[in-house]
């Protein structure tokens, strides 16, 4: 294979989570070595606080691209196990919360929106309070679903996020940050992994949103 008749492409990089694969010219083999050495040593933050492995056939892979492909420096299609990432531009806090989101997809596959982008903005941040310096709006009735259905939305979407962290940073906080390694290998719904996990209820969580999103905010 060739670009636009000049040089050869570079061959894909190889470690021992990721494929790392130029999509373009001029990436040398030298920037997918040290991508790759960069993307295993955020995935080894992840899966230590997660306490998840990636486990699948093949591997992760991290499309490079010269330009931002979309519009984007750094984004993931975690269904499918892939990065892309803009050479030169590589947000670390931004890989964490993709890769959080490749590494729950399969052992948590049915946990809902709102925990998948809460945890992957957790990781992210941490507190995510030193980065949004705005309040909450308040969030009349609020429920899991309602949040669900807030993303995806343009009006309210940027809003969901924060709910979905403050959530999470609460669980983290009251239950202790170790409980999340226990929800894997629980049996049962989302609902009945995350009671046996953290030791909580969803509808429990639900009562105390105001009194979570009053704190974390």
């Amino acid at each position: 294979m060739f670009f636009m008749g000049t040089a050869a492409a570079v061959s894909p990089v190889q470690t021992e989570h990721f494929r790392v694969v130029a999509q373009g010219p001029n990436i040398q083999e030298s920037d997918l070595r040290k991508i790759g050495g960069d993307v295993e040593s955020v995935y080894k933050q992840v899966s230590d606080a997660l306490g998840v492995e990636y486990k699948s056939s093949g591997k992760i892979e991290v499309q490079v691209w010269r330009t931002p492909e979309k519009g984007m420096a750094l984004r993931a299609a975690a269904g499918s196990a892939v990065l892309y990432l803009t050479l030169g531009a590589i947000d670390n806090g931004l890989l964490r919360h993709e890769l959080t989101h490749i590494l729950i997809a399969k052992p948590l596959s049915t946990a809902p929106r709102w925990f998948h982008e809460g945890l992957a903005m957790y990781m992210e941040h941490g507190d995510i309070r030193n980065v949004y310096r705005r309040d909450l709006p308040p969030f009349k009735d609020f429920s899991f679903v309602r949040l669900d259905a807030r993303f995806g939305a343009d009006k309210t979407e940027g809003d969901s996020y924060l709910y979905a962290w403050s959530i999470i940073s609460y669980i983290m906080d009251t239950c202790g940050k170790s409980k999340i390694k226990d929800i894997y290998g629980q049996s049962g719904s989302f609902s009945d992994k995350f009671s046996k996990a953290f030791g909580t209820d969803l509808r429990s969580v639900e009562k105390r949103s105001g009194e979570i999103f009053a704190k974390y905010k």
